[in-house]
């Protein structure tokens, strides 16, 4: 007789559990799709340094032809130079290399949406009291 499943709650899942579970997802999602549909997947990383001191930095990962901007972060004394947008610039360029035709994110409301705005990015969802007082802004640019 099979055993009854076991739901277990892992707190801080360890890298290999994390890749793992996303390569049995990437899997089973590339497994219902058409052999014209993008398939490839690609996890990059950009950053500033100053030195060997990082400054900035962003972390990506395209797939089905769009490229999820999943984190951007500028140190605090280096904002208002230019170089998130240097940034942003330099993974929309990478994104459409790769063939993706739309770059989408999330930031809060005490982040950054307002210069994602400003780079031609809209907004197409919201999560307006999350996290409370700030809300959540999903947004996205055609490339």
């Amino acid at each position: 007789m099979d055993r009854p499943l076991e739901i277990e709650i892992l707190k801080d899942p360890s890298h290999e559990l994390q890749e793992d579970l996303w390569q049995r997802l990437h899997e089973a999602s590339v497994a219902r799709l058409q052999p014209s549909d993008p398939q490839q997947t690609h996890s990059l990383a950009m950053v500033a340094k100053r030195g060997h001191e990082i400054r900035a930095g962003l972390l990506a990962l395209a797939y089905f032809g769009g490229m999820n901007l999943q984190c951007l972060w500028v140190h605090e004394e280096e904002r208002g130079n230019g170089l998130a947008s240097r940034l942003l610039e330099a993974i929309e360029s990478r994104s459409r290399e790769l063939g993706c035709n739309i770059i989408w994110g999330h930031t809060f409301g005490f982040e950054a949406r307002g210069f994602y705005l400003k780079k031609g990015y809209v907004e197409f969802a919201a999560l307006p009291e999350y996290p409370p007082g700030y809300g959540c802004s999903f947004m996205k640019k055609n490339l």
